[in-house]
């Protein structure tokens, strides 16, 4: 997946740290957060492709058990074929949620390509499948349900013993 606008509202706040060195925060939503660790426990490997580069986000993923974490790549198909051939997957077994025109190559490529309510409008038309929930604010938990219930794993977490 993306993060800022996936995993993130998009929003990016900056603040001065006591030594004037620039700080950045973003919000996550724990819902999301929640969902793909309930990915992870139930064998699906998840990851992110970022444009940006941030430690936060490399520990967050790390929490969240994230198998692979990219950062600093605007360009983001080279870094998708090297996470499917590590993966062991095709194009059509992996799924892709994205946002903004550098996701778009993967939305189109992947097996399942999402996007998020708040997309642009190009994500929204090449995607299979648009959530109902904007990045940041629980999409990414509408589509680990939608895996998980595929699986069969939802039952189980739903009477609250999946986790």
């Amino acid at each position: 997946m993306d993060v800022d606008g996936v995993l993130t509202d998009g929003k990016l706040y900056h603040l001065v740290d006591k030594k004037g060195e620039l700080v950045e925060l973003k919000g996550v939503d724990t819902q999301d957060g929640l969902g793909l660790v309930w990915l992870a426990t139930h064998g699906v490997k998840t990851g992110v492709i970022s444009g940006r580069s941030s430690e936060g986000l490399a520990a967050r993923a790390k929490m969240l058990r994230m198998s692979y974490i990219v950062q600093g790549q605007v360009e983001k198909v080279a870094s998708w074929e090297r996470i499917l051939r590590e993966a062991g997957l095709r194009e059509d077994q992996a799924a892709f949620i994205g946002d903004d025109l550098p996701d778009l190559p993967l939305i189109k490529r992947a097996g399942f390509g999402v996007a998020v309510a708040n997309a642009r409008p190009e994500l929204k038309k090449a995607a299979r499948f648009v959530t109902k929930a904007r990045g940041g604010d629980g999409a990414l938990r509408e589509v680990a349900e939608l895996i998980l219930k595929a699986q069969g794993s939802w039952g189980a977490i739903a009477r609250g013993c999946g986790a």
